[in-house]
């Protein structure tokens, strides 16, 4: 009988006609139990790469539902979704198996089936994915992701609507409080959606008029912070909110809209803008949409190295380290000038004074 033993354990075997050591029928045994060796080892090789694809998926997706919104996770788990639906159909079990052509043609089938914008959504978030894993997950190999080779698809890119200072100031005279001082500090501080939903109290320093933002927006998703300078009537209406607030948590802003969730912070608040702005009677914009006019007062106030510094964008061109040595980056004090004296910031005094009780509001 031909045995074959992996580990001290019988895993296969097969009879076969006895005979003399090294005859005829023994040579079979023997050249059976190689073959079907190396096809059990095979087999196991391949489950085990299968393993550590769907172990990188799943970690990955694990760590996006710990550090990313509610949306981007759902985006990401999408993608992730959808591309090993694309492995099971090619037969690819392994991450050595993805190569550039391999993702080129999942991208080219996301490309037919779903347009240019999709398709590169899921550059990016795979590009992301590759980074995690060369970072983070054992076993992965530390190669260059093989999608930085692949351009990104031509889009029929729409501009992106920018409210005018007419209805944005439409706009803020349709909310009141928590409302109100929300939107006011994305407008003061060119801040991402994300970076005013995270804000804590220890973000916000109301005695010296300073805000700390932090953001994952580099390709190690490491934590990046910067501190800002905070416009007078801002502070005023971060202190008011803080003594009128409904419950005392540590989150800046808060969900007040039942029992069950107040005092929660915000992860999206997906028809705010949408409800306000009908109600104003304006044309719908959102959260970044006030990011963008606070960038383009800045730059018409002060030139494009305030926009810059306002948006917390990184400074990486040499053209940008050549601006920098001459000092000619602009303070916060003119970005908040700028800000001020355009028509929404000339607009704030008067509006908070109507919206805003005085007795607690000094």
């Amino acid at each position: 009988m031909a045995r074959v033993i992996l580990d001290g354990k019988q895993v296969a075997c097969k009879m076969f006609l006895s005979g003399k050591k090294h005859g005829k029928y023994w040579r079979e045994a023997k050249e059976w139990e190689e073959a079907e060796k190396e096809r059990i080892l095979t087999g196991i090789k391949t489950r085990t790469e299968l393993e550590i694809l769907i172990s990188w998926v799943e970690n990955y997706l694990d760590y996006a539902q710990r550090h990313t919104g509610e949306k981007t996770y759902a985006e990401k788990k999408l993608v992730m979704k959808d591309f090993l639906a694309f492995c099971s159909e090619d037969n690819i079990e392994s991450i050595l198996e993805m190569t550039t052509p391999v993702f080129f043609k999942f991208l080219s089938v996301i490309h037919d089936d779903r347009g240019a914008k999709v398709a590169n959504k899921h550059r990016k978030n795979l590009m992301a994915a590759w980074s995690w894993g060369v970072h983070y997950f054992d076993g992965f190999p530390q190669v260059i992701c093989p999608i930085e080779r692949i351009k990104p698809f031509p889009e029929d890119k729409s501009e992106r609507y920018v409210p005018s200072d007419e209805d944005f100031i439409k706009v803020l005279q349709v909310v009141t409080g928590q409302d109100l001082v929300m939107l006011l500090t994305f407008f003061y501080t060119g801040a991402r959606r994300g970076e005013v939903f995270r804000l804590t109290w220890d973000d916000v320093n109301l005695t010296e008029g300073r805000i700390r933002l932090t953001d994952h927006k580099t390709r190690s998703q490491e934590e990046r912070v910067r501190w800002l300078r905070i416009h007078p009537e801002l502070v005023q209406l971060l202190l008011w909110w803080k003594e009128n607030r409904p419950c005392k948590v540590d989150n800046v802003f808060m969900q007040t809209q039942c029992e069950s969730s107040l005092g929660q912070p915000f992860t999206q608040r997906m028809h705010f803008m949408k409800q306000i702005c009908e109600k104003a009677g304006v044309k719908p914009f959102g959260f970044h949409a006030i990011r963008h006019k606070s960038a383009a007062i800045a730059y018409e106030g002060s030139g494009l190295n305030a926009a810059q510094i306002l948006m917390g964008h990184s400074r990486a061109t040499t053209t940008d380290r050549y601006v920098k040595s001459a000092g000619l980056y602009s303070n916060h004090s003119e970005i908040l000038n700028a800000l001020e004296k355009s028509k929404v910031g000339q607009s704030v005094c008067g509006l908070v004074k109507n919206k805003i009780p005085q007795e607690s509001y000094s």
